[in-house]
Parts: structure tokens; C-alpha cells; sequence
């Protein structure tokens, strides 16, 4: 027994040094190593950044519209003659702080979480100063019954529009240097996967302290460097230590005594998640290995609200249309170079599955030359032999996909959702991959969270990624989100393609 109790004191030594030489050689930045003091100076401004309240950024948001406004006011004095009363300085002020403090709180752009991706910080941005530019128009024209510079306005807003992006931007990149402690609590197996992750660009925010399992019988004989013992030798080293975040595994999750530690671990000031939670939320996706067909009932899904179907069609078809219009002088272009390629057809059209299963012709401009799948539905391939030189072009540049927009226009498309599939390779991703079906709920999409989260799917395996992005898309559907991913999908195109 004391044999046992002597061996038992010298794991917990073992694991109490081995977790403080991890979390001095892999969790702190070497920015922040305590011997610089620039690192720590970074290392606080960082932490200072990402735990501001949204009543700071509120107040900033004030501030720069009275500097934009008293700069424009300065610049273009208001006549003073005129038939309606000029706004004053110090009511436009109010009305645009007024009115910008509330489209931001509607629109999420003082959360916490705005702060972790750029686009998510351009897109409420441009969102809140659309809502300004209306709204305060709507307030000064028609209840005021008075008049302000359009100058002014301009400069009002470009000035928020600028600044505003430049400071969280420059927030976004310190927080991303201040990177989080994660500790996972599991099996060597479950932080390999975490690591994985790291190793394919997910998760950069995150530094992996290691992992820890539930009791003293699991992974025995266990020398992965990142192993650090038990959970209950671990608590209380946490003051100690930048372990910010916690992950328990599905497996650890079934043990009583890990339940038994979380509570002290919140009271330290952690988060604690399951992984499938924590890999939602970090990576945008939804693991499909961890759902249940319970996941369908708590996910509350609104592919069906018809409110929202008539608002999403309405933008689908006001973007159809713009889309046109915009497009319209390059189609000949297009169809006179495709022509000069190879002398083919321009459009090509082929069977995909739409919503609820229903198959549908799609069009697009042709890319690969006559006859190459010969019938057969064969995957795409980055580097695909049977793509002409200027298909090569139009795909890189997503130009091949404008034909879609009559799609969108007749209702059997949307500008956004899943990536529309053939019905030979949907049936066979449908017997491999688990809950395939589900992402046909809505309409499948030109762009969409998985075109632009992932590359092109070539394998069952890319499918199943693609899907994990799919369901977080039916999850998560709303406005912002499409908005979001329009504005990547333009910065896609405005960059020649990923």
C-alpha cells in the first residue's frame, strides 16, 4: 500500500513539473517570455484588447463620429441662408452616435467575438454605417425637418467606415498574438486530433498546453511528451498557469469525477466545452461523427421560417439581377474566348440535386473540353487534365459560375447555400457519409460557408469536410452570415480565386 502510495506522489511530481515545463515551452508566446519586457508590455495590451466591454468600442465609435463630423463641419461650414434649418453640430453628433451605437448592438459588432475575424469585423461594420447613412437621413429629413450636407455625410462616414475598421483590425491582429491556453481533458488519440487541426490552420489562437485524462488507469504507459497525468493533479496549477480554455472529450465526459472538477475549473475563471461545442464555435463546423439524429431537434434549424425564405428570395433575386447587370459586357467576352479555345459549345448544362432532392439542370460556361466524362460522373481535381486554358482561368476567377444566376432567378438556386452535387455522386455520399441528405433542406447555393471555408472536393473524405460546413451553415443561417460570406466571396473573386 505505500509502495502504491509512493508511486502515486511521484506520477502527480511527474505531471505537476511536466505540465509547468509545457506551459513555459509551448503555451507562452516567445514574445511574452518573462524575461522581455516588450513581451510582456504586448502580451498585456493584448489581453487588455480582447477583454475591453462593448461600451468602450461604443464610445470609440462616438468618438470617431464627432471627430468626422467636426472635421466635415470645419471643412464645408453650412450657408447661412437657407430654406431649411442646417442640423446643428452637436445634433448630428447625437443622432449619428444615437443610431450607430444601436445598429451596432442589432448587428453584434460590440461583441466580444467580433474581435476574432476580420471579416466578421468588416462585415457589422459596413452593416452599422449602411444602417447610419439611412436611418439618420430618415431622422433629419422626415421628424427634424431640417437638412445636412451630403459632404458632410461623406466624410462622416468614411471617416467611421476607415477608422473604425482600422483600430478593431489592428485589436484583431494583437489578440491573435496573445493566443490561449488550451487544455484538453481525454485520450492521446483526441489531442492528436486537436493538433491535426492546428497543423491544417484551425485553431491558430490556440496554444495546445496538453492533455490530461480522467483517471490514474487511463493511457497507462503513455510517454507522449504533451501527457500531463490526471485531472485532479492539474486544478490546481491553474492560477499558475495561461490555461484559458478547457475541451473535455465525449468519452471524459461520461466520468463523474471530471464533472466533479469543472465547477473549481470555472470558479478559475476558465471556459469549459465539450468538443464538439469548443470545434463549432473554433472551427465553424460541426463534427459530423458526434451528432445524433437529436442534434436535428436542439439545433433549432429555420430552413423552413417562411419569413425568412421570402427575405432570402428577395435578396436572391435583387442580387440575380445586379449580378446581370454588372456581368452582362464580359458574358461576350467569355463566350468569344471559350469559342477561340477549342470551338466548343459555350454553356454547359448538367443534372444536380436541389432542395428537398429535386433534380434541376444547372448552367455554366464550359470549362472542360467536349466530352470529357463521357457520361461518367468523375470528381474534379485542383490540377484537372480535361480543363481548357481558359476554363483554367474562369474557374480560378469563379467566372464559370454566372450562368447560375439564371438559376437563382427562376428559384431553383439561392446566391447562397450548399454546393449543388450530381445525383450518382449524391447517392453514393449518401451511403458513406452520415446525414448527407440533410444538407438539401434548402436551396443549394452559387457560394456558400463551405465554398469558402474549403477547397474543392475530390474524394468522399473532402465531402464530409464540406458537409461539416454545410451543417453549420443550416445551423447557424442568418443575414450576417451572408453577408459575410458574399463579401468573402467578392474578395475570392477580386483576388483571381483562392
Amino acid at each position: 500500500m505505500g509502495a502504491q502510495l509512493a508511486a502515486g506522489n511521484n506520477a502527480s511530481a511527474v505531471a505537476t513539473s511536466t505540465f509547468t515545463r509545457l506551459t513555459q515551452k509551448r503555451h507562452i508566446p516567445k514574445r511574452a517570455h518573462l524575461g522581455s519586457l516588450w513581451g510582456h508590455l504586448f502580451h498585456g495590451f493584448g489581453r487588455l484588447l480582447s477583454s475591453l466591454p462593448g461600451s468602450m468600442w461604443l464610445a470609440i465609435d462616438v468618438s470617431i463620429f464627432f471627430v468626422g463630423l467636426h472635421f466635415a463641419y470645419q471643412t464645408f461650414p453650412p450657408p447661412d441662408q437657407l430654406a431649411t434649418p442646417h442640423v446643428l453640430l452637436w445634433q448630428a453628433v447625437g443622432i449619428y452616435g444615437f443610431i450607430a451605437a444601436v445598429a451596432g448592438l442589432i448587428f453584434g459588432l460590440y461583441e466580444r467575438e467580433t474581435l476574432q475575424s476580420r471579416s466578421r469585423i468588416a462585415t457589422r461594420l459596413l452593416l452599422t454605417a449602411a444602417a447610419v447613412a439611412i436611418v439618420s437621413y430618415a431622422v433629419i429629413y422626415a421628424i427634424l425637418y431640417s437638412t445636412i450636407a451630403r459632404r458632410v455625410t461623406v466624410i462622416s462616414l468614411t471617416t467611421y467606415v476607415i477608422s473604425g475598421t482600422s483600430i478593431r483590425l489592428c485589436a484583431w491582429w494583437a489578440i491573435r498574438r496573445v493566443r490561449r491556453g488550451l487544455l484538453v481533458v481525454g485520450s492521446r488519440k483526441l489531442f492528436e486530433s486537436f493538433e491535426r487541426a492546428q497543423d491544417q490552420g484551425c485553431l491558430h489562437e490556440y496554444n495546445l498546453a496538453g492533455y490530461c485524462t480522467p483517471s490514474v488507469n487511463e493511457d497507462v504507459g503513455d510517454v507522449h511528451p504533451a501527457h500531463l497525468g490526471t485531472l485532479s493533479s492539474q486544478v490546481a496549477s491553474l492560477d499558475e498557469s495561461d490555461i484559458t480554455d478547457i475541451v473535455v472529450g465525449k468519452q471524459a465526459a461520461k466520468d463523474p469525477q471530471v464533472m466533479d472538477w469543472m465547477v473549481p475549473c470555472l470558479q478559475r475563471g476558465c471556459r469549459v466545452t465539450n468538443e464538439a461545442v469548443f470545434y463549432e464555435k473554433a472551427a465553424g463546423q460541426i463534427l459530423v461523427d458526434e451528432i445524433t439524429p437529436y442534434w436535428f431537434l436542439f439545433a433549432d434549424l429555420k430552413v423552413h421560417c417562411d419569413q425568412q425564405a421570402t427575405l432570402r428570395r428577395i435578396l436572391d433575386f435583387t442580387v440575380a439581377i445586379v449580378g446581370f447587370c454588372v456581368t452582362g459586357l464580359a458574358w461576350p467576352v467569355i463566350a468569344l474566348a471559350i469559342k477561340l479555345c477549342d470551338g466548343g459549345p459555350v454553356f454547359y448544362s448538367q443534372d444536380r440535386v436541389g432542395q428537398n432532392g429535386q433534380i434541376f439542370k444547372l448552367f455554366k460556361f464550359r470549362t472542360m473540353r467536349v466530352n470529357a466524362e463521357n457520361g461518367k460522373s468523375i470528381w474534379a481535381s485542383p490540377n484537372d487534365p480535361r480543363v481548357t486554358s481558359i476554363g483554367r482561368f474562369l474557374r480560378k476567377s469563379r467566372l464559370d459560375e454566372l450562368p447560375q444566376l439564371y438559376n437563382v432567378l427562376i428559384g431553383q438556386m439561392s446566391i447562397i447555400g450548399p454546393r449543388p452535387e450530381r445525383p450518382d455522386i449524391v447517392k453514393t455520399l449518401c451511403r458513406e457519409i452520415p446525414y448527407y441528405a440533410e444538407r438539401h433542406l434548402v436551396k443549394p447555393g452559387i457560394t456558400g460557408w463551405a465554398q469558402i471555408s474549403f477547397r474543392y472536393g475530390s474524394s468522399i473524405s473532402d465531402a464530409k469536410r464540406k458537409l461539416q460546413f454545410d451543417l453549420y451553415y443550416l445551423k447557424h443561417m442568418s443575414f450576417e452570415l451572408d453577408m459575410m460570406i458574399l463579401l468573402r466571396t467578392i474578395g475570392t473573386f477580386l483576388r483571381g480565386g483562392c
